[in-house]
């Protein structure tokens, strides 16, 4: 059931018929079986790994805060010299409980994305996971990791109804593409009593519109020329392969911010608000900027969960400190923050699949990331329009760069792609070169004029402006006009379009 097809909006105006019919009490409930259709409708058995980690999460959750407690009150009926001593004691206990929990937690999904890669290197024919990943498999697994390890620090109390978890981890819209929750900013919405507001559906409505658009007219009809530019990369220019890499990024960027933008207008007709993920990243004026505004909820995650205990950690500083000595008290003093880092991108490679070619893009992230850190001061930050300018392409570049290991097939392929690019720059063009992509003339039109709409709304949002709420404060047949252009562009583009053939979401089953 993808979230662009028909069959999904039936089953929508089906949910949100149900959903606002139904007396307020009942509505988390009415939340709760749309979730368990939608997600069965993809594939039953996997439904039964997103049972296991929910009630494996719900119950370590729930013993964590009984842990929490217990040590509570024995710290309150403790003499203060002897508190130190108890609290230790109950944070080991804690922190041992946490460890299983989170370790079953991430083999789940290790299992799912290593094993049957683990088999082939090896030469095994066995394959005895040959069924697709679980749909959003990473996003609950984060998404249920975060949970607990809030409750382990006391920042959130161990929920105790098992439906009002479960909700919460496979709330129904974000199960595809994220974005990634704690639980104490999403439940509050799932369980409030919600009523039907005309601001809601239109709100929701012009976002999911924008989002099929973005989806529709640009990352999928993209697909084919990136595929092929990837896939026979010999046989073109290093300048066209090297614009095939950056119509990727483009791809991407339109296929995951144009799948979250359908998803949180899915969630604010049901008057729930979901986190924004994606802040204009092609804007960014530098590396950190860019991961600031790419996947917000995935860094933000990272930089709570994983950077940071790294960075405080007691071992990191002491692995560290020979090296601190030699390399100046400034350079010393960010060594630290800079190995987390790296950290962190390995982390991401990692996540994104198995390959050298993803543990490459995460070190070329990281690196990045730290050489930045470290060589900050010597670099004087310069004002004006064109030094922007400027820092916005060279951040396109270096993200560009990194689009060659994250899309290619192996890590082979992609060096292969960079150094045809460096040693067949300029070679000659191939004869009827624009018709090998696999688009029609109307393709070409249709993502030339859908990317100068994408651009011009994106530099007004950088700029300040706020699209929707202008377009909000517009006469009622202003608005109407604009939503049925849009729809209008919408069905053309999938029904009069020969050559359009619909996509699955890049993401959508990491």
């Amino acid at each position: 059931m993808a979230l662009s097809s028909l069959t999904f909006l039936i089953f929508l105006a089906g949910a949100l018929l149900v959903y606002y019919l139904v007396p307020l009490r009942l509505r988390r409930y009415v939340l709760l079986a749309a979730s368990a259709v939608f997600y069965l409708s993809y594939s039953p058995s996997a439904g039964l790994s997103l049972l296991a980690t929910v009630g494996m999460t719900y119950g370590a959750g729930r013993w964590l805060g009984a842990l929490h407690q217990k040590e509570q009150a024995l710290l309150a009926g403790t003499p203060r010299e002897n508190r130190p001593a108890v609290k230790k004691r109950g944070v080991r206990v804690r922190r041992r409980v946490l460890t299983a929990a989170l370790f079953l937690n991430f083999l789940t999904l290790a299992v799912y994305k290593y094993l049957n890669w683990l088999l082939g290197a090896t030469g095994l024919p066995f394959r005895p996971l040959e069924l697709l990943v679980p749909l959003g498999l990473s996003f609950y697994i984060f998404q249920t990791a975060g949970y607990l390890i809030d409750v382990y620090r006391g920042k959130q109390a161990a929920e105790r109804n098992f439906l009002r978890y479960l909700l919460f981890a496979s709330y129904f819209p974000q199960m595809v593409q994220g974005p990634i929750h704690r639980y104490g900013e999403l439940a509050p919405q799932l369980f409030a009593e919600h009523r039907l507001q005309a601001e809601n559906l239109r709100d929701g409505i012009e976002l999911m519109l924008w989002g099929m658009l973005k989806k529709v007219l640009i990352a999928d009809t993209l697909a084919a020329p990136v595929a092929e530019l990837y896939g026979n990369y010999a046989a073109y220019p290093g300048l066209i392969v090297f614009l095939g890499a950056a119509l990727y990024c483009l791809q991407l960027y339109c296929d995951f911010s144009g799948g979250i933008d359908i998803v949180r207008g899915v969630s604010e007709l049901f008057g729930i608000r979901l986190g924004e993920n994606f802040r204009r990243p092609y804007f960014a004026q530098s590396i950190d900027d860019f991961w600031r505004r790419w996947h917000i909820s995935l860094g933000e995650w990272m930089k709570d969960y994983l950077f940071y205990p790294l960075a405080l950690s007691k071992w990191l500083p002491r692995l560290c400190k020979p090296l601190r000595k030699h390399l100046g008290k400034r350079v010393g003093k960010l060594l630290v923050p800079s190995v987390a880092t790296v950290v962190v991108f390995l982390a991401v490679g990692v996540w994104q699949g198995p390959g050298l070619q993803n543990i490459a893009y995460g070190l070329w992230n990281g690196l990045l990331m730290s050489a930045a850190m470290l060589c900050a001061p010597l670099f004087k930050k310069r004002e004006g329009r064109a030094m922007q300018v400027f820092r916005i392409l060279r951040t396109c570049f270096l993200v560009t760069i990194g689009r060659f290991f994250s899309r290619a097939e192996s890590l082979s392929a992609a060096w292969g792609m960079l150094r045809h690019c460096a040693t067949h720059l300029l070679q000659a063009l191939p004869r009827g070169v624009w018709t090998s992509f696999g688009l029609s003339a109307g393709g070409y039109i249709t993502v030339l004029l859908a990317g100068l709409v994408l651009f011009c709304v994106s530099l007004q949002q950088e700029r300040g402006v706020r699209v929707r709420t202008a377009l909000a404060a517009k006469r009622p047949v202003v608005q109407f006009l604009v939503l049925v252009a849009a729809l209008f562009l919408l069905l053309a583009t999938v029904y009069l379009n020969t050559g359009y053939t619909a996509i699955a979401y890049v993401y959508e089953n990491v």
